[in-house]
């Protein structure tokens, strides 16, 4: 009988599973990264002849991140099947996050809640975008002549973790109460120190930022987008973007980044940005 199955992934078959995962790398950059630097907990959805449906990362068992494309015709049901033995095989129990493309997400939680009554206490909606085109340099130049845009280093963690603060405020935690800022800074120290972060800057004063989460082979994710909000409305987020989508424009790789469905203004700036909506990307929290 034509049957799917779940194996963790081998260092043997890093590059092939790479391979397979090129094409949809957009999708899931920071799947496809974690891949590509050595990540472990690597899962792999196979056919019956061994070969690969579908990636997924299982960290402590707690998150899963996805790049399941081919959930159409005589496949969904034997993709369903093989999660539903893998989750009975393995312990979710302490399930956070399910994170990726809109319709993988959606079958993940309906296998969760019809199998094992599990039900999302949170469910975000976002675009995935993707940036098209960028000013000129010379355009660029003229947006805003007084910004400057930097790496942020050691240095200047205490006058740019404020701005960290206040995004994740924002935009990342749907308790307050559940805002540990000891964690926010040991997560942004780990991204200054990888060269991560970049700041915009008048007159010496951070204003802006934006953290490079994820790179991948031909794309980058960006993330945590956030100007102080007594300057927003002024360019500097698009600044920013250009700025930073040069430099990876140089290196032969284009940005993407995901906006929440609701937040018509980002994705205003966005849009002016160059960047596009190209997929429906669902987060949930358990």
């Amino acid at each position: 009988m034509w049957k799917m199955f779940i194996e963790l992934m081998q260092d043997a078959d890093k590059n092939e599973i790479l391979s397979y995962m090129l094409p949809y790398e957009k999708f899931s950059v920071t799947l496809y990264s974690e891949i590509l630097h050595g990540g472990k907990s690597i899962y792999v959805l196979r056919g019956n002849f061994g070969e690969i449906h579908g990636i997924f990362s299982w960290w402590q068992g707690s998150s899963i991140h996805h790049c399941l494309p081919e959930l159409y015709g005589k496949n969904r049901s034997e993709i369903e099947s093989a999660f539903v033995k893998f989750f009975e095989e393995n312990s979710i129990k302490y399930i956070f996050s399910i994170s990726g493309e809109k319709s993988g997400t959606l079958m993940l939680k309906k296998i969760l809640e019809n199998s094992f009554e599990k039900t999302p206490k949170v469910q975000i909606e976002y675009f995935l975008m993707e940036n098209g085109r960028f000013d000129s340099a010379k355009d660029l130049a003229r947006m805003n002549r007084q910004l400057s845009v930097e790496k942020c280093g050691e240095q200047e963690i205490s006058r740019v973790f404020p701005l960290q603060v206040e995004f994740e405020k924002e935009e990342v935690v749907f308790e307050p109460e559940l805002f540990n800022e000891d964690h926010c800074l040991a997560k942004f120290e780990n991204f200054v120190d990888a060269g991560a972060v970049f700041v915009g800057k008048i007159k010496n004063a951070p204003l802006c930022k934006l953290t490079v989460s994820a790179q991948g082979k031909n794309y980058v994710l960006l993330g945590g987008v956030f100007t102080v909000p007594k300057y927003r409305n002024c360019g500097l987020a698009k600044a920013l973007l250009n700025s930073v989508s040069q430099k990876f424009a140089a290196q032969s790789k284009k940005c993407t980044l995901f906006v929440k469905t609701e937040n018509k203004a980002a994705i205003k700036v966005y849009e002016k940005t160059g960047f596009k909506k190209f997929c429906n990307f669902e987060i949930l929290y358990y």
